[in-house]
């Protein structure tokens, strides 16, 4: 079974993060991503293309809601559907479906329903984000132009968002943008006032995760469009700056019915201690990264201790987790249970016998640390809590998001998709992930000031007790 992307978690427009230096490339949409900076200036939210295909004419809302609501009646793993009576919830929202009038309205009207669930991986996309013919294509609306970057990442710090990494190569930092930096305001539109729409009642991580996720549609555009970005840089100075737009970096892939993404893995070496520990990183769990996750291990496997960065990982393809878990673990061991409704399926890793040579090799045994924020989602989840569950990997960072529901996304039949969880799943230990996600064995909280200073404190706490619990050894 595979899970779908969780980056469309609770505010689907709001999750195209072309923005960013990771996330959803919404190539061919004219969803909120790719709205010019002229657009997002006013503050009063993004206008323009989206805006008119919402308002297009609904021919049969009622069946559309009733294909929706069928869907989730019959693939809902808990058949008590988490509390809520599902008949009900079509009893009152069906009578509105059928009296909407443009595609806008019934989007409200389904979203309403899917909501009523109160869970993760439950979200209506718009056919005109959903519909891509091929990673290949290019954005229609605004010419031939693909989604860009400002070459920036952020994360919630206190009730500011400041900028958590910067592309070394990218446009924020040629302008001089550092990590620590406070995002004031995105084309004249004071950030706070943005973020102070958010339900009052959100814990911490779900507060951030939805403040990352409206602070990375603003920060989003095309390829050559400019942004102007108000910063408070590390003496508390405010810039203005214009930030071009520029390439996305990484693999662009697709999976299923959900729009293009950007797949990023990287790796290298550190010296910490007399000992040479291993840092990889990646952001989604797509295919088209096994292959480089397979060579990373390659180069680093005479390393003394390996690290996985996965903060901002918001999951991806379910199944990806077995094979890499292989790689650390030398028994068929669980990760944890899907339940589903007719049955249950056991997460167990492949333990990998050769390389990517098809030499004879055993799976990694040195010390393994991860390193999570409450960006870490669902597979992410699966695959981190599993292995700290096993006593395999120490974890470092922040509590993850709590939302990891093996989800699939099916087309409705006005075009838009439904994403909607069809099981649960559980630790090793029998502990949901869902609600609690994974607990950091060290937390290490993002912290303004160390990122102003030009340090990552949970990395460096990660490479810090891997290395410390590597025994010296020569290495070749």
């Amino acid at each position: 079974m595979n899970t779908a992307l969780p980056g469309f978690l609770a505010l689907f427009a709001l999750t195209a993060c072309a923005g960013s230096t990771r996330g959803v490339v919404p190539a061919g949409s004219p969803a909120p991503a790719s709205v010019a900076p002229a657009d997002i200036s006013a503050c009063g939210g993004p206008t323009g293309g989206a805006a008119s295909l919402a308002t297009a004419r609904v021919s049969d809302g009622a069946a559309v809601f009733d294909t929706a609501w069928s869907i989730i009646q019959r693939s809902h793993w808990d058949t008590t559907f988490n509390g809520v009576n599902w008949g009900a919830v079509r009893d009152d929202l069906r009578p509105k479906a059928a009296a909407a009038q443009t595609r806008g309205e019934l989007r409200d009207v389904l979203s309403a329903m899917v909501g009523r669930l109160g869970q993760s991986h439950f979200a209506i996309i718009p056919q005109e984000i959903a519909d891509v013919a091929s990673v290949e294509r290019r954005d229609t609306v605004r010419g031939d132009r693909a989604a860009g970057t400002v070459g920036f990442d952020t994360r919630l710090w206190q009730s500011a968002m400041i900028v958590a990494e910067v592309d070394t190569g990218g446009p924020a930092w040629r302008q001089g943008v550092r990590p620590g930096w406070e995002v004031v305001a995105i084309g004249g539109c004071p950030l706070a006032d943005r973020l102070s729409r958010l339900p009052a009642a959100l814990e911490l991580r779900r507060r951030s995760l939805m403040a990352w996720q409206t602070t990375s549609a603003l920060l989003s555009g095309l390829e050559g469009d400019t942004l102007r970005v108000t910063f408070r840089d590390g003496v508390d100075t405010r810039r203005t700056l214009a930030v071009p737009l520029g390439p996305v970096s990484g693999t662009i892939t697709k999976f299923g019915n959900l729009p293009p993404v950007a797949a990023n893995l990287t790796w290298h070496r550190v010296q910490r201690d007399g000992r040479t520990v291993g840092v990889i990183r990646f952001d989604i769990w797509m295919p088209v990264l096994a292959a480089q996750f397979d060579a990373a291990i390659d180069s680093l496997r005479s390393t003394d201790a390996i690290v996985l960065d996965v903060r901002g990982n918001l999951g991806g393809v379910g199944g990806m987790s077995m094979g890499f878990a292989g790689h650390f673990l030398d028994s068929a061991s669980s990760l944890g249970e899907m339940q589903q409704r007719g049955g249950s399926m056991f997460f167990r890793a492949n333990p990998r016998r050769v390389d990517t040579r098809l030499r004879a090799v055993t799976p990694f045994s040195g010390p393994l640390a991860l390193v999570v924020d409450a960006q870490s989602a669902s597979t992410t989840e699966v695959f981190a809590g599993g292995l700290q569950a096993l006593g395999r990997a120490t974890v470092f960072g922040a509590l993850t998001a709590g939302q990891a529901l093996p989800s699939i996304p099916e087309k409705l039949p006005n075009g838009d998709v439904l994403y909607h969880a069809v099981a649960n799943f559980v630790g090793p230990t029998g502990k949901p992930l869902e609600g609690n996600g994974v607990t950091p064995n060290q937390v290490t909280p993002i912290d303004r000031r160390a990122l102003l200073r030009g340090t990552d404190p949970a990395l460096d706490a990660a490479i810090t007790w891997a290395a410390q619990r590597a025994p010296r050894r020569l290495h070749p």
